[in-house]
């Protein structure tokens, strides 16, 4: 989280809140509610908070700009998180779980794979409602990729009149970028094996 004030994170928050979301195809299926309370951060946790903010920054001008003489550093205390899906269901994270978690090996990948796939078109849309009919066996009118970690990925789909989520899982772990794009691409044109190619073809021919 960036340094603010705690009064602009406040309205920033309710800005949010009070924002009315129509059911877009493309938002995550997942939102995370986070309860906690905002107290000023200990001496020793600012000398932390102003080494991680100018460890992201390479000019000089902006490290001078961001922390200025006098600035209040405030720290998020995690009460309790939640994951809510998309029906309303709310699943309890154990704090101190989330606390020792560490970031997927893909998560700073996830936005290029996802822009990627999307600059192939209508092509990797038909791709994507192929591989529903033939794993899941459902056909869909649209669909769009909103997430891709090491594991898998999630696909937002329209069926009739549900929207749902489907998640697809790779082979192995993806431990690269490279990794999990290749396993996203195997399942979205897979390979025909070439005895099944040449019944194929053969058919074809009789017909």
């Amino acid at each position: 989280m960036r340094s603010s004030h705690p009064l602009y994170f406040a309205r920033r928050i309710a800005e949010v809140v009070s924002n009315p979301h129509s059911g877009c195809i493309d938002l995550p299926c997942i939102g995370l509610a986070i309860q906690g309370m905002l107290r000023p951060a200990f001496f020793e946790e600012q000398s932390t908070i102003r080494k991680n903010m100018t460890s992201h920054q390479t000019d000089e001008v902006e490290k001078e700009e961001s922390i200025q003489i006098g600035t209040a550093f405030y720290k998020l205390e995690i009460i309790t998180i939640q994951l809510v899906s998309a029906y309303g269901n709310q699943c309890v994270v154990n704090v101190e779980d989330f606390r020792r978690a560490r970031p997927d090996f893909i998560a700073h990948s996830a936005a290029n794979i996802i822009s990627r796939l999307e600059a192939g078109g209508e092509k990797i849309v038909q791709a994507f409602k192929s591989l529903c009919w033939r794993c899941k066996g459902i056909i869909v009118e649209e669909a769009a990729l909103i997430g891709v970690d090491s594991l898998g990925f999630d696909l937002r789909v329209c069926s009739g009149t549900q929207v749902q989520t489907l998640r697809f899982a790779f082979d192995t772990r993806a431990t690269s970028e490279y990794s999990a794009e290749r396993q996203l691409h195997d399942l979205l044109f897979p390979r025909i094996h070439p005895k099944l190619q040449n019944c194929q073809e053969a058919h074809q021919k009789d017909g």
